[in-house]
């Protein structure tokens, strides 16, 4: 398990010595003579330029290559063979790595990259992704901005105002797109939180949502008096800020009101003024709050930790009950922190946690794509999704992920269950004249369907990857590797050929022309991993039809440790027995770095293994992982430098 630990935790290094001169005189040199020659100049096979990396600096910033680099030497991969040219006598071995050399080249690694002392990150002010900023207007309006679409019965119609107008936040390089560290507020991005802002003050003083404003304002008799604007400003600022020490913020809004008032500008009016202020203020539109007072390793601002977990588990702004505990500086306290991750948890807003973890750390999105029967495919959408809430909420075990009793399915998702089990799913009642309408999902437990259970086996996570009318074992295989089992493969080299097409009067079946595809040097590197989990799951279809193995159907395979297996009942088994240490640190790497909205430090690996191997010793679930996340070094200190 450990060199699949090594390198994801590399990154972020530049507050440490970088001490280049073991690089330079013992690491580069075995560099030049092993890899260069096809991994640097002009030769740059897998868009890999090792020639580029001339200082322990530079390596740092390259961390992704190093676990690839010590495996693939190690494992006799490369240096690659030379491959024979037709009519010319075969190459001579290729030289490889001594043992004393492979030991030096590990030994740095070690040092440099992994005994490293668990440190959290410097503090930083973040950007609310727009999921994030979405949610916190809601949250503090009270209802959704929404533009008037015309929808159906059969389809789900996203009115958002502010989803329609912000650009969808890219995956930050944690995988994840509360990680905005890449993508700062740019002049469009600014006008366009202008207009949002205008948009949300304009409605909330609508008549149609007084109750809103009186929230805010407190009751509101024949006219919206002084004393309305006062609690208005005060309560508004608090909650948007996330705080409620913002009185000298306060104070300076209260004081331009009174100066509005003189100049004849309506209390209203100076009003609205002050609340779009707030809503394009850093202290609303950034998470983040420290002192430049005090420097080096401390506890995160009360306030702040009251934000962490907030967006962490609601993706939303702190209600007033963490606001109250930061105020009161007991926020930080281990007992307290665990009593309101439950609290959190067993609120509806956690829901949100659940879809916008699992969407993005599993690529849900990609389901979307595989039908233009948008029932059907809303139904494969949110299985998955409803599965993952139902892990979290109910503090399951990891490993249910991978072998579970429990789904969630509606109506469109009946055909693929047993019949006694599919009676269970109930129906939404739909209005005379509709045809189709899009179901709800329930709970059921699988006590007639053997081959389904499991994150695996949902229809919605096997159609996403296949083609037209079949499967495609490969893209199936480089989701489960990455998505599951946490091994990060890259982009494919350029220097991989296309798979050749049968010769005339060859009936070969796809698996056999695959293997001889594979038998490239440059191919078999990766899909000695990625084959056996795609070809695994051939045991269901392209759309996610359970089949029996036979003379058509081959999921067999064995996988990279050497386990054999006939189908993919065989393979579950071992995902179970021998993978399950991979699959629960993937589990707890992808929730900490979504918890964090942050990519891993290399000084996270401590953290992050420390958390990993105790799931593992004592069976841990997920609220166990949350927990454990949210009283780590990570999530209640920072660096300020």
């Amino acid at each position: 398990m450990l060199k699949q630990l090594l390198l994801s935790f590399i990154i972020g290094l530049s507050s440490f010595a970088f001490g280049s001169d073991q690089y330079q005189e013992s690491i580069r040199p075995l560099l030049d003579k092993y890899c260069i020659s096809c991994h640097g100049g002009k030769e740059t096979k897998g868009h890999i330029n090792l020639k580029s990396i001339n200082n322990m600096e530079q390596a740092y910033k390259k961390h992704h290559l190093w676990e690839d680099v010590i495996d693939l030497i190690e494992d006799g991969e490369m240096p690659p063979e030379k491959k024979k040219e037709k009519g010319k006598p075969a190459p001579a071995p290729v030289e490889r790595p001594s043992q004393k050399e492979l030991t030096t080249l590990k030994n740095w690694y070690t040092k440099k990259f992994i005994n490293i002392k668990a440190l959290p990150a410097k503090a930083k002010l973040t950007r609310l992704s727009t999921e994030y900023y979405r949610n916190s207007i809601r949250t503090l309006l009270g209802f959704d901005l929404s533009v008037n679409i015309v929808g159906t019965p059969e389809t789900v119609v996203e009115n958002s105002l502010i989803i329609k107008i912000l650009p969808a936040d890219p995956p930050g390089e944690s995988g994840f797109s509360n990680d905005t560290s890449q993508s700062p507020i740019t002049n469009t991005l600014w006008e366009k939180y202008n207009f949002i802002a205008n948009s949300a003050v304009e409605e909330l003083f609508s008549k149609k949502n007084k109750k809103h404003l009186e929230l805010y304002s407190g009751p509101i008799a024949q006219k919206f008096s002084k004393k309305n604007a006062q609690s208005l400003i005060t309560k508004f600022t608090q909650r948007a800020f996330k705080t409620t020490a913002c009185s000298e913020h306060i104070k300076k809004s209260i004081q331009r009101i009174i100066k509005d008032l003189k100049m004849n500008i309506s209390l209203i009016d100076s009003c609205k003024k002050e609340l779009k202020t707030v809503l394009i203020s850093p202290q609303f539109l950034y998470n983040g709050k420290y002192s430049l007072t005090k420097k080096g390793l401390q506890p995160v601002n009360q306030y702040e930790l009251a934000q962490r977990l907030s967006y962490f588990l609601w993706g939303t702004l702190p209600d007033n009950e963490l606001l109250s505990l930061a105020s009161k500086k007991h926020l930080n306290q281990k007992t307290i922190l665990i009593k309101q991750v439950d609290r959190m948890l067993n609120h509806e807003r956690s829901q949100v946690f659940s879809e916008l973890f699992a969407r993005e750390w599993l690529a849900l999105d990609e389901i979307k794509k595989s039908s233009k029967k948008w029932p059907e495919v809303h139904a494969k959408f949110y299985q998955p999704i409803h599965f993952v809430d139902y892990l979290i909420r109910e503090d399951r075990p990891l490993m249910e992920l991978i072998d579970s009793k429990v789904t969630y399915a509606n109506p469109f998702l009946y055909k693929f269950y047993d019949q006694k089990d599919a009676l269970k799913i109930k129906k939404t009642r739909k209005d005379r004249g509709v045809e189709v309408i899009v179901q709800e999902h329930n709970k059921i437990t699988l006590e007639h369907t053997a081959h389904r259970g499991g994150i695996l086996t949902m229809p919605g996570i096997l159609s996403m990857y296949s083609g037209h009318k079949r499967t495609s074992p490969i893209l199936r295989g480089v989701w489960f590797l990455e998505r599951i089992l946490g091994d990060e493969l890259g982009e494919a080299p350029m220097d991989v050929p296309a798979i050749k097409k049968q010769a005339p009067g060859e009936k070969l079946s796809f698996r056999e022309i695959f293997e001889k595809h594979r038998s490239s040097p440059s191919c078999m590197i990766c899909h000695h991993k990625i084959d056996p989990l795609g070809f695994g799951l051939e045991n269901f279809d392209y759309l996610g039809t359970f089949r029996e193995s036979g003379k058509d159907i081959d999921s067999s395979g064995v996988t990279p440790n050497g386990d054999k297996f006939e189908d993919f009942a065989g393979l579950k088994k071992i995902l179970l027995k021998r993978y399950d240490e991979d699959i629960i640190h993937n589990i707890t790497e992808k929730m900490y770095t979504y918890g964090l909205a942050r990519s891993l430090n290399a000084t996270d690996r401590p953290i992050v293994n420390s958390i990993s191997t105790k799931m593992i010793d004592k069976d841990g679930t997920y609220r166990d992982l949350i927990k454990d996340i949210v009283t780590s070094l990570a999530f209640t200190h920072t660096i300020v430098e």
